[in-house]
C-alpha cells in the first residue's frame, strides 16, 4: 500500500485545486523559501485527522482556510483529500484505491470521509493504526519535527515507540474495554441500588395490596347500599316538598297587602327625602348666590379702597405742586429784587455818568476855545510858522487818533470783560443744567422701567387672579355637585347598611336569631354569621355566585357541632322558626380533582370554579367549599353548555348572566323579579357605595384644601394688586413731575445757549476791534514819536503859544481818561440792563410755570371732587350690597328651619315604616316557617344528592334506573339494604383506614420489574468477567509484542547508528525496566570519538542524524505505507548527506518517501521532483517532472 494521490482545494496557500500524483521510490519537493512546500505536509497531517493547530502553524483551525490576498478572494472551505493504493490488501474489506477526504467550512463545520462516504475521526485512525501513520506516528516529520523526536520526552518517545512495535491496535482495544468495564461496574452499582429498594416496597406494597382488595369489596356493596337509601329518601322528600310548596303559596298571597302598605310607606320616605335635598341643592344656591354677592361686595370694596388710594394720590401731587408754587413764587421774589438791585445801581451809575459828562463838556469846550485861541494865535504867527504849520497839524492829527485808539481799546476791554463775566456765568448755569438733566434724565429712566415693571406684573397678576377667581368658581361648583353626590349616596348606604344590620333581608329565623344578643349569650362568640355575610367577590360573579347559592346563602357558619346544636335548641324554645347550620368540624365534602381542572383550563368560555372566586377569611374556606367547590362559573350560556358536554355532566355549572346546568341535565333559567333583595347584591352594592364615598370625601377634601388655597391666593392676589396699582399711579405722577421738569431745563439749556452764542459772537467781534485797534494805536505812537522828534528850527517863540500849547497838553489827557470813565460807564450800565433782561426772561417763564401749576392743582382738584362724589356712590352700594347680603342670608336660614323640619318628619315617618315592618315579620312568620321548610328540605335534598354524585357520579334519575333494575332481580327482597347495614358498611370501611387503591397494580408491577432487575445483574456479572478476561489477554500480548519487537528495534538502531556515523555506538534503555508499557525511554548515544553522553548535549548535526537512525529502525522493522520528511537534512553537512542519502535509497526500495528538501545531493537520488512557486496573487502553484523520463 501506497500514496497514490493528493488534491489540495482551498487549503492555506493553494487557493486553486492542485492534484499530485505519486509513484513509488523517493519524491522531492522543491521550492523557494514561502511558496508553501511545506502546506503540502500540513495538507497530510490534517487529512489524517491532526487536531492540533499549533502543529500546522496556526492560531485557529480557521487559518487552513486559504484568507485572500489583494488579488485573490477568500475561499469558503479547505478540502484535501488523500488517495491511497490498496493493490496488495493491506486494507482488508476495502477496495483497490482507498481515498480518504476531509473538508472544513468557515462556520466551524468540518466532515471527514472514506471512499466519498462521511465517517467519524475514529475510523480513519483505524485505518492507519499501527502503520506509522497513526496519531504519534513517526513517518510524518514535519518542518524542524525532526529534532522535536530527540528533545521529546521519555513518555512522549515512548508511544512513537508503540506506534512502530505495532501495539497501538491492542491498546486501543485495552482502553475501550477497561472504558466498558467501568461502564458495566457502574450499571452493577446502579442496579444493586435499584434492588434494594425494590425488595424494601415488596412486602409493604403486599399488604396495602390486600387491603385495596378487601375495601373494593366492600365498596361494591356499600354503593349498592347507598343508592337505595338515597332512593328511598328521595321519593319520600319529593311528595313532602310538593305539599309544601302548596301550603307556601297559600301564605304569600296573604302577606302580598302587608308588602303594598310598606311600600307605600317607603315611597312617601322617598318623597319626603328626596324634598330635603331639593332643599339642600337650594341652600347651595343661595351659597353660590351668597358667595357672588360678597364678591360684587368685595369688589366694590376695592374700587372703593383704589378711589381713596387715588385720592391720596392727587392730594399728595396737589401738595408737591402747591410746594412747587411757593418755591416758584420765592424765584420770582427774588428775581423782583435783583432787577430792582440792578436798576438802582444801573441808575447811580447813570448819575455818575452824567457828572462825567458834564464835566467832559466843559473839558471839551474849554479844548475848543483854547484850540480856537491856538488857531487864532496861530493865524496871527501864520508868517513865522507857516514852515512848522504842517508838523503842527500831523502832531494834532495825531494826538487825536492816539485818543481816539485809546478810548476805542478802553471801552473795547470794558466791554470785552463784561462779555467773559457773562459767559463764564452761563457755562456754569449751562454745566449745572447739564448735570441736572442727566440726574432727571435718570430718574426718568428709572421711573420709566418702574412703571413697565409695574404695568407687566400688574397684568400678569391680574391674568392670575382672573384665572384663580374663574378655578375658584369652578372648583366651588364641582365641590357643590360632589356633596350632593354624596349625600344621595350616604342616604343609600345608611339605608342598605340598617337593612343589612337587621338581617331585614334573611329568613325571620336567621334574623331573630343574630339580632338577639340575650337569647344567644355565650354561644354568640362562635356563631359566625350567615354565608352571605361572610364573604365578597368581584361584581362580575356576583350574579353568578348569588344564583349558584341560591337559599345556602342564609346558612349560618358555626365554630362546631355543639355550637350548632345550642343555636337549634334555642331556636326550638323560642319557636323562631328553622335554619340550616354549617359546623366547621363537621363538614364533608369533595372538591375537582387535578386531572378536571386541567382539562377546564384549555376550555372556552371557563371562568373559575366557584369556591376561588370568593373571597373570605382562611377560617371559612371549609364551608365555602362545601357549598361551592364543585361548582364551575362559566362566561355565558353557551361556554356552560360546551363545560357540561365536556364534563359529561359530572358538576353544577352556573354562568355569569345566572343560568344553572345541574349534573341530572336540568337546566334552570331566566329574569329574577328583583335581584337587588338579595344579600350578595346588598352587601356589593354598600361595598360599592362606601367605595364612592371614600373617593367623593377625599376629592372634597382635596377640593376643599385647594378651594382654601385658593382664597388666600386671592386675598393675596387682591393686596399684591392694591399695592401695584398705589405703586403705579405714584411712579406715574413721579413720571409726569420729572417730564415737566426736564422740559423746564431743556427750555432754559437753549436760551442760554442762543445767549452764550451770541456774546461768543460779540468776544470775537470784540477781540478782533481790540486787536485791529491795537495795531492802529502802535502806528499812531510811532508816527507821532517821529513828528515830535523832528527839528523845530523853523518855530518862532511865543509865549502865548507855549502857554496854550501847554494847556492842551494838560487838558487833553484829561479829556481822555474822562472819554474813557464815560466808555466804562456806558459798558457797565449796558451790562446791567443785559442782566435785568436776562432775568426779567427767567422771570416770565416762572410766572407761565405758576400758571401752569395752578391749573395743574385746579385739575387734581376737581379730580379729586369727583373721586369723592364717586366714593360716596361706592359707599351707598356697599351698604346696598350688606343689605342683599343680608336679606338672603335671612333665606338660608329659612331653608335650614324648613330642612331640620323636614328631618324631624323624616324620622317619624322611618319609625312608622320599622313599626309596620315589624308587623310585616309578624305577617311573614307563617309564611317564612314553610318557606324555611321547603330550604331545609330543599337543602338536604341538595346535599343527598350531591353526596350520592361526588361519590358515584349519580343523580336521582340515574339512581332510579338502577333501583328498578336492583328491585327487578329475584334476591332483591334476600338482600339487607337498610340504613343499619349502611352504617356498618361504613365502619368497616373506615376501619381499613386509608386505602391505597393503586397498591394492586402498583404490586403486580414491581414484582415483574424485581425479576428483570435480577436478570440484568446476571448478565452484567457475566460481561463483567467477560471484559476482565479480554483485558489480560491484551496486556499478555502486549507485553509479549513489545519485548520481542524492541529487541529486534535494538538491534537495528545500533547498526544504522554505526553505519550513519561510520562506528560509534548507541542504544535504548527503559526508564523503568519493571513496567515497560508504563515506563519511558530513552536514547543514549556516542558518536565516534566521543564519550558517552545524554543526547542533548550532541551537535545540531549529530541529533539529526541520531533521530534518522532511528526513523530508518522504525521503517525496516515496520514499514509504513508513506513516509513524509520536511528538510530533516537542513543540519547535516556533505558528508553527512552522502551517508544518509545512501541510506535512503537503500530503504527506499521497501518504503514510500516523499521528502521537502532544499539540498542537491538529496534530490539527486530522487524519482520526482514537485516543484512549488508563490504566483504575483499570493497563490502557491505546482510544477512536476518524473526524472525517470529524461535520464
Amino acid at each position: 500500500m501506497f500514496l497514490k494521490k493528493l488534491h489540495i482545494t482551498g487549503f492555506k496557500s493553494f487557493a486553486d485545486p492542485v492534484s499530485l500524483e505519486f509513484s513509488k521510490g523517493i519524491s522531492a519537493i522543491v521550492g523557494p523559501n514561502g511558496s508553501g512546500k511545506s502546506n503540502i505536509t500540513d495538507a497530510i497531517k490534517w487529512v489524517l485527522g491532526e487536531q492540533s493547530i499549533k502543529s500546522l502553524r496556526g492560531k485557529k483551525m480557521e487559518d487552513v482556510i486559504f484568507s485572500g490576498t489583494d488579488k485573490k478572494s477568500p475561499t469558503g472551505y479547505a478540502e484535501v483529500v488523500l488517495v491511497m493504493d490498496n493493490g496488495d490488501g493491506s486494507l482488508v474489506d476495502y477496495p483497490q484505491e482507498v481515498s480518504i477526504s476531509r473538508k472544513l467550512y468557515r462556520s466551524g463545520d468540518s466532515d471527514y470521509a472514506i471512499n466519498k462516504k462521511s465517517c467519524k475521526l475514529k475510523d480513519v485512525h483505524s485505518i492507519f493504526m499501527d502503520t506509522g501513520l497513526g496519531k504519534n506516528g513517526y513517518s510524518l516529520i514535519s518542518q524542524g519535527g525532526i529534532e522535536n523526536i530527540i528533545a521529546s520526552s521519555p513518555g512522549e518517545l515512548r508511544s512513537i515507540f508503540e506506534e512502530a512495535v505495532g501495539i497501538v491496535s491492542y491498546k486501543t482495544k485495552k482502553n475501550e474495554a477497561e472504558k466498558k468495564l467501568e461502564q458495566t461496574q457502574n450499571h452493577l452499582d446502579r442496579l444493586r441500588d435499584i434492588m434494594v429498594e425494590i425488595e424494601k416496597q415488596l412486602g409493604p406494597l403486599k399488604n396495602q395490596s390486600r387491603k385495596a382488595k378487601t375495601w373494593l369489596t366492600l365498596h361494591e356493596e356499600l354503593k349498592t347500599v347507598d343508592l337505595v337509601v338515597f332512593y328511598e329518601k328521595m321519593t319520600t322528600a319529593l311528595k313532602t316538598m310538593t305539599q309544601l310548596r302548596e301550603d307556601f303559596t297559600c301564605q304569600c298571597g296573604l302577606c302580598e297587602s302587608d308588602e303594598k302598605n310598606i311600600e307605600v310607606k317607603d315611597a312617601l320616605y322617598q318623597k319626603l327625602t328626596i324634598h330635603n335635598r331639593e332643599l339642600e341643592f337650594l341652600a347651595d344656591m343661595a351659597k353660590n348666590k351668597l358667595t357672588a354677592q360678597r364678591s360684587e361686595l368685595e369688589q366694590a370694596q376695592q374700587n372703593d379702597i383704589r378711589n381713596k388710594s387715588r385720592i391720596e394720590a392727587n392730594n399728595i401731587t396737589a401738595e408737591r405742586l402747591g410746594k412747587e408754587m411757593a418755591d416758584v413764587d420765592g424765584e420770582i421774589t427774588e428775581n423782583n429784587k435783583k432787577i430792582t438791585d440792578l436798576q438802582e445801581t444801573a441808575g447811580q451809575k447813570t448819575e455818575l455818568l452824567k457828572i462825567h459828562r458834564s464835566k467832559q463838556e466843559k473839558l471839551e469846550i474849554t479844548l475848543n476855545e483854547l484850540l480856537r485861541e491856538e488857531q487864532t494865535e496861530k493865524e496871527r504867527e501864520k508868517i513865522h510858522q507857516e514852515s512848522v504849520a504842517s508838523n503842527q497839524v500831523k502832531r494834532q492829527s495825531l494826538e487825536e487818533k492816539l485818543l481816539e485808539c485809546r478810548v476805542g481799546i478802553q471801552e473795547t476791554k470794558t466791554e470785552a470783560d463784561f462779555v467773559n463775566q457773562r459767559l463764564a456765568v452761563l457755562a456754569q448755569e449751562q454745566t449745572l443744567i447739564n448735570e441736572s438733566l442727566k440726574e432727571l434724565a435718570l430718574k426718568t429712566r428709572a421711573f420709566s422701567d418702574e412703571k413697565a415693571a409695574f404695568e407687566t406684573r400688574h397684568q400678569k397678576l391680574l391674568e392670575t387672579f382672573n384665572r384663580a377667581k374663574l378655578t375658584q368658581e369652578n372648583l366651588s361648583s364641582e365641590q357643590h355637585t360632589l356633596s350632593n353626590n354624596r349625600k344621595v349616596n350616604a342616604s343609600k348606604k345608611d339605608y342598605l347598611e340598617n337593612v343589612q344590620r337587621n338581617y331585614q333581608d334573611y329568613f325571620p329565623a336567621i334574623r331573630k336569631l343574630m339580632t338577639s344578643e340575650k337569647i344567644l349569650g355565650d354561644v354568640i362568640h362562635v356563631v359566625y354569621g350567615p354565608v352571605g355575610e361572610l364573604i365578597s367577590m368581584d361584581s362580575r360573579f356576583t350574579q353568578a355566585i348569588d344564583i349558584a347559592l341560591g337559599g345556602k346563602s342564609q346558612n349560618i357558619v358555626v365554630k362546631n357541632v355543639r355550637t350548632a346544636s345550642a343555636c337549634i335548641n334555642l331556636l326550638k324554645t323560642q319557636r323562631l322558626g328553622r335554619a340550616t347550620f354549617l359546623p366547621l368540624d363537621n363538614l364533608r365534602y369533595s372538591l375537582i380533582d387535578a386531572k378536571t381542572r386541567e382539562l377546564l383550563k384549555g376550555l372556552s368560555g371557563f371562568e373559575g370554579i366557584a369556591s376561588e372566586l370568593v373571597k373570605t377569611t382562611a377560617a371559612y374556606e371549609k364551608a365555602i367549599d362545601s357549598l361551592l367547590g364543585r361548582t364551575i362559573v362559566a362566561r355565558d350560556f353557551s361556554a356552560g353548555k360546551e363545560i357540561q358536554r365536556s364534563l359529561q355532566g359530572k358538576f353544577t355549572i352556573v354562568t355569569l348572566e345566572g343560568e344553572i346546568f345541574y349534573p341530572g341535565g336540568a337546566i334552570v333559567g331566566g329574569q329574577n323579579k328583583d335581584s337587588r333583595q338579595s344579600p350578595l347584591f346588598k352587601k356589593a352594592e354598600i361595598e360599592k357605595l362606601g367605595k364612592e364615598m371614600a373617593h367623593q370625601e377625599e376629592l372634597l377634601l382635596k377640593l376643599h384644601e385647594k378651594e382654601q388655597t385658593g382664597i388666600q391666593a386671592l386675598l393675596q392676589y387682591k393686596n399684591e394688586l392694591k399695592e401695584i396699582e398705589a405703586n403705579y399711579n405714584l411712579c406715574k405722577q413721579k413720571i409726569w413731575e420729572n417730564n415737566k421738569e426736564l422740559d423746564d431745563l431743556n427750555q432754559k439749556k437753549e436760551t442760554n445757549q442762543q445767549l452764550s452764542q451770541e456774546l461768543k459772537e460779540k468776544e470775537t467781534g470784540l477781540t478782533h476791534r481790540l486787536h485791529e485797534l491795537s495795531e492802529a494805536l502802535i502806528l499812531a505812537e510811532n508816527s507821532h514819536n517821529k513828528v515830535k522828534q523832528q527839528p523845530q528850527k523853523d518855530q518862532a517863540p511865543g509865549d502865548a503859544v507855549d502857554d496854550i500849547r501847554h494847556q492842551l497838553d494838560n487838558l487833553r489827557p484829561e479829556i481822555s481818561q474822562g472819554q474813557m470813565e464815560v466808555t466804562r460807564l456806558n459798558g457797565e450800565i449796558n451790562g446791567y440792563e443785559q442782566q435785568c433782561s436776562i432775568i426779567r426772561e427767567q422771570l416770565n417763564r416762572q410766572l407761565e410755570r405758576k400758571s401752569q401749576l395752578e391749573k395743574e392743582i385746579s385739575q387734581y382738584n376737581s379730580e379729586s371732587f369727583e373721586l369723592t362724589q364717586s366714593q360716596k356712590v361706592l359707599e351707598i352700594e356697599i351698604l346696598r350690597l350688606t343689605a342683599e347680603l343680608a336679606s338672603h342670608l335671612e333665606k338660608n336660614r329659612t331653608n335650614m328651619d324648613q330642612q331640620k323640619e323636614n328631618t324631624t318628619v323624616l324620622e317619624a315617618l322611618r319609625e312608622e315604616i320599622k313599626t309596620i315592618n315589624h308587623d310585616l315579620i309578624i305577617h311573614n312568620d307563617a309564611k317564612n316557617k314553610l318557606e324555611t321548610k321547603i330550604s331545609g328540605l330543599q337543602i338536604n335534598m341538595d346535599h343527598w344528592e350531591e353526596g350520592i354524585y361526588a361519590s358515584y357520579e349519580m343523580n336521582y334519575i340515574m339512581v332510579q334506573d338502577v333501583y328498578k333494575e336492583l328491585m327487578a332481580k329475584q334476591d332483591a327482597e334476600e338482600l339487607d339494604l337498610s340504613e343499619e347495614r349502611q352504617r356498618e358498611l361504613k365502619g368497616k370501611i373506615a376501619g381499613l383506614g386509608n386505602v391505597n387503591l393503586s397498591a394492586i397494580d402498583d404490586y403486580e408491577e414491581i414484582v415483574e420489574r424485581h425479576g428483570f432487575m435480577k436478570e440484568q445483574l446476571e448478565d452484567l456479572d457475566s460481561g463483567k468477567r467477560e471484559l476482565l478476561d479480554i483485558i489480560n489477554s491484551l496486556y499478555d500480548a502486549m507485553t509479549d509484542q513489545f519485548k520481542e519487537k524492541f529487541i529486534i528495534l535494538q538491534e537495528k538502531f545500533t547498526r544504522i547508528f554505526g553505519i550513519l556515523f561510520e562506528g560509534g555506538r548507541a542504544y535504548l534503555e527503559f526508564t523503568d525496566p519493571t513496567g515497560i508499557l508504563e515506563g519511558g525511554i530513552e536514547l543514549v548515544a556516542q558518536p565516534p570519538g566521543k564519550r558517552l553522553r545524554h543526547i542533548s548535549l550532541l551537535s545540531g548535526g549529530e541529533k539529526s542524524m541520531v533521530a534518522i537512525a532511528l526513523l530508518f529502525s522504525f521503517l525496516e522493522i515496520n514499514p509504513s505505507p508513506f513516509c513524509v520528511i520536511d528538510e530533516i537534512d537542513a543540519a547535516l553537512d556533505d558528508h553527512n548527506i552522502f551517508r544518509y542519502i545512501s541510506y535512503l535509497k537503500k530503504i527506499a526500495e521497501n518504503n514510500q518517501f516523499i521528502t521537502i528538501t532544499h539540498r542537491l545531493k538529496t534530490l539527486e537520488v530522487c524519482d520526482n521532483l514537485y516543484g512549488v512557486s508563490m504566483s504575483g496573487d499570493g497563490v502557491s502553484q505546482l510544477v512536476s517532472v518524473r526524472i525517470s523520463d529524461y535520464v
